[in-house]
């Protein structure tokens, strides 16, 4: 019985993924003319949906982030490993952020990969690799993502045929760059992290090589992909060099939250500011009201309000 129901959830688990690639695959065309739209007509479309986001977004963000997302000109979302045939893993992401020139960033445009993996040991979600920001001036992470980058690259150097997403060696962790981030992750509190550090995630180290067996297992019966559940919380435990420990959730909310409802973020903060602007004029109406009043003789303002003529 219980393989039987446990056939039935892989079943619809694999319909729920056929359908995300389908459904990627079907809108991409209208998420580009939108993207052309926005580029051509209005300017100003992403700073505006980003003021509107989600919790899950808007609680990472700093009052020294709020400069440069000013200048956030569009943000694109593929999902890179789906293919026109309708294969490939969906739950991929490459998130793309393009800014206007700003006193900030060298970069116009920064872009970051997330690779959906899944280990022997139960766990499964999204991997990235850090990439650095060419800041003009002040770095707004505090050196954070400078170092994640420099200790990625030192792992390269000296484990140049380790799968990527491999665990760090103990040669990694005798390195001066080991221990530096890890001291200044141990210095940094995580609540005041800019929301720039996000390019420096990169969340358990499983290679798709590990992610590929564990498929292949999961064909012949042997192992499960899903989700870990909540008492697992041993394995979700993510390595002392990790700048960023809610990047899945930050990726996550960029995709499926804010850039697919992004019109609708748009639209709910224009009707905002146009009920403020009319609460605004009401209230001057009032207040000029009152004004007139004051300057009348006495007799004036204690006597009735004339009836004002309609329109």
């Amino acid at each position: 019985m219980y393989e039987k129901l446990a056939r039935i959830e892989k079943q619809l688990f694999d319909i729920e993924l056929d359908f995300l690639r389908r459904s990627y695959l079907a809108t991409r065309p209208q998420f580009v003319e939108r993207a052309e739209t926005i580029a051509a007509e209005i300017p100003g479309f992403w700073p505006v949906v980003v003021d509107e986001a989600p919790e899950e977004i808007d609680r990472r963000i700093q009052p020294r982030d709020v400069a440069v997302l000013s200048s956030l000109r569009a943000v694109d979302v593929e999902r890179f490993e789906v293919v026109d045939e309708g294969r490939g893993e969906p739950r991929s992401l490459k998130l793309t952020f393009t800014f206007a020139p700003n006193e900030w960033l060298e970069d116009e445009r920064l872009e970051k990969k997330f690779w959906w993996r899944a280990s022997g040991e139960g766990w499964s979600g999204l991997v990235s690799e850090p990439i650095g920001i060419r800041w003009k001036d002040r770095d707004l992470t505090e050196g954070l993502l400078g170092m994640a980058v420099r200790l990625w690259e030192k792992e390269r150097e000296l484990q140049p045929e380790q799968a990527s997403g491999s665990a760090i060696s103990e040669e990694v962790k005798s390195t001066k760059e080991y221990k530096e981030l890890v001291e200044k992750i141990e210095r940094t509190p995580q609540d005041a992290i800019s929301l720039f550090a996000f390019f420096g995630f990169r969340g358990h180290h499983v290679s798709a090589e590990e992610t590929a067996a564990m498929a292949e297992k999961e064909k012949e019966g042997r192992g499960c992909l899903d989700p870990l559940k909540d008492g697992d919380e041993e394995l979700r435990q993510l390595p002392d060099t990790e700048i960023y420990p809610h990047g899945e959730e930050l990726a996550i909310a960029f995709a499926d939250d804010l850039y697919t409802g992004a019109t609708q973020y748009f639209v709910k903060a224009q009707e905002r500011d146009a009920a403020i602007s009319e609460e605004e004029l009401v209230s001057d109406s009032t207040s000029q009201d009152g004004d007139e009043e004051s300057d009348l003789p006495k007799d004036d303002v204690d006597a009735p309000p004339k009836k004002r003529k309609k329109l």
